[in-house]
């Protein structure tokens, strides 16, 4: 059939229009990716970096370092992207940090620095058997590279700078991190907020799901309307715990707590292949880290451009949510009682624990001696159970 003139008008029209449009991937925002997300961690927890212990160690921090090259991010650490680690023996090094960096646009908010790090290295070949550490911590390495990446490919600027970071040497007492804030490339004072995360590939016990958790916030409560906003319209439940759950420092946030740094500690929690030959990459459930990632890239984001940050506080403010959240988690290990092969007494106590922490939410409110109690319980679940 023969097109009319004003057919054939409408039609270069419609063109017109699509040609002028954006398609979706040029109108929409750089942002972490579930693909890119599962190749890295696949790189990190394969066998040609040995664990990422030893040579292996060595093999990643070049890694990191050809990465943030890439991405023409500039060095922290006086025009080096490495930071050496010395051993106590003169000479002897004994790991090393690599970190990058991107300068704030506004001359007003330039000199207050952002910092994201996870921790790169892990426990390596023993007895002949590869550690691949693809939970622990490859997972929290390549959402630390991919928000990178998406914040260096992004047309908007930063207005304060940022540094991304990966630890050397936490499975040793956080030893990277401690050397770090002892030998920061900026004040400390100028670091407004820390972020870091470790473990965000999986569940807590293998059981719970949904769940990231986010501890910190208790000692910078202005961090936690930033928190939802991140989360909203993605499928994780974002649980906000106090850092007091844990009886030690865990992981790299540790030496900036110590420091009254603010601070955000993602992670989803030991599952049952933490520290075991089976952390593998198939093991992972990329969906979420992707979820993860680009909650913390939105945090980023919104740390580098608002007016003001949060700051901390002494006295830490723990909610109601908290409470919800652990109550959530004891309920997930009365759900799998036979997998944890939970005994008769610890059922009596998860039991009884769960029926106080609902009465506690339907409340409303929290006492100073009931939370205690709480975080009691919830320490011998971790060391007894999980």
């Amino acid at each position: 059939m023969m097109m009319t003139g004003i057919g054939r008008l409408g039609l270069a029209l419609a063109f017109s229009v699509l040609a002028m449009a954006p398609s979706a991937s040029q109108s929409q925002e750089p942002r972490p990716e579930e693909a890119r997300l599962r190749a890295e961690v696949k790189t990190l927890a394969s066998p040609a970096f040995a664990g990422r212990s030893g040579e292996g160690g060595r093999k990643t921090a070049q890694h990191l370092v050809e990465a943030f090259r890439a991405l023409k991010l500039e060095p922290l650490f006086d025009g080096q992207y490495t930071q050496p680690i010395p051993d106590n023996e003169p000479g002897r090094i004994l790991g090393q940090n690599v970190g990058a960096r991107i300068v704030g646009s506004d001359p007003k908010l330039r000199d207050e620095w952002i910092v994201l790090a996870a921790h790169f290295d892990h426990l390596g070949v023993r007895e002949g058997r590869l550690y691949p550490g693809a939970d622990d911590n490859a997972s929290g390495v390549a959402m630390m590279l991919e928000v990178a990446r998406a914040i260096a490919q992004s047309p908007e600027a930063s207005k304060r700078s940022l540094m991304f970071i990966g630890f050397d040497l936490e499975e040793i007492g956080l030893y990277g991190s401690r050397y770090f804030v002892e030998h920061s490339p900026v004040p400390l004072k100028q670091i407004s907020l820390f972020i870091t995360a470790d473990m965000i590939g999986r569940s807590l016990g293998g059981v719970c799901d949904p769940y990231v958790f986010v501890m910190g916030s208790e000692h910078a409560p202005g961090l936690r309307p930033w928190i939802d906003q991140a989360a909203k319209e993605r499928p994780l439940k974002v649980g906000m715990l106090g850092t007091d759950l844990l009886v030690l420092d865990r992981s790299d946030y540790g030496p900036f707590r110590a420091r009254e740094i603010p601070y955000l500690f993602f992670s989803t929690g030991e599952n049952p292949t933490y520290h075991t030959p089976d952390d593998r990459p198939e093991t992972l459930n990329y969906p979420k880290l992707e979820a993860i990632s680009q909650v913390i890239h939105k945090l980023v984001l919104q740390a580098a451009s608002a007016p003001t940050m949060p700051t901390w506080i002494q006295a830490p403010e723990n909610t109601i949510g908290e409470v919800a959240t652990v109550r959530d988690i004891l309920r997930s290990l009365l759900e799998n009682q036979e997998m944890f092969k939970i005994g008769v007494a610890q059922l009596y106590l998860l039991n009884n624990t769960v029926r106080t922490l609902d009465a506690i939410v339907e409340r409303g409110s929290i006492t100073s001696t009931e939370r205690a109690t709480m975080v009691n319980v919830a320490r011998l679940v971790l060391i007894t159970i999980l």
